[in-house]
């Protein structure tokens, strides 16, 4: 009978595939509609690919975010190029906040990389939309 907690080398192949993730909450005092909450998902997702790829990323392998809010929810994702990007979900009432998840998982960046390239875009797009960011969940 085989060990089920043997531990599993990793294959070389993943040894450079990096992952990164945070959850927040944004508010902003000004209500925020579905069309801008999707201009915001789909700018995000570009401006993190752009900044993963300018700093060498070598293959995205996927970059999602969710938005849920108390009347809808969307799911933005890009899994290459800067710019072909999915935003997708149901659409809700303004609202004042709402909670964000961000999941990048990149080939050829540093953890450290992979952190900064995500946390710089959603700085500056949080700047840009006007957004507060509330609280941290990871």
């Amino acid at each position: 009978m085989s060990n089920p907690f043997k531990i599993i080398k990793t294959n070389p192949l993943h040894e450079d595939i990096k992952a990164y993730a945070v959850a927040c909450r944004l508010s902003r005092e000004e209500k925020v509609s579905s069309g801008e909450l999707r201009d915001f998902a789909e700018e995000l997702m570009d401006a993190i690919s752009a900044s993963c790829v300018r700093q060498g990323a070598k293959v995205l392998g996927h970059i999602k975010a969710y938005l849920v809010y108390e009347t809808g929810f969307l799911h933005a994702h890009t899994l290459g190029e800067p710019g072909d990007v999915t935003v997708d979900g149901r659409d809700g009432d303004p609202v004042n906040h709402f909670k964000l998840v961000i999941n990048s998982v990149v080939y050829g960046l540093s953890e450290e990389a992979l952190k900064e390239a995500t946390e710089s875009a959603l700085k500056n797009l949080r700047s840009k939309f006007g957004f507060l960011r509330e609280s941290s969940f990871i």
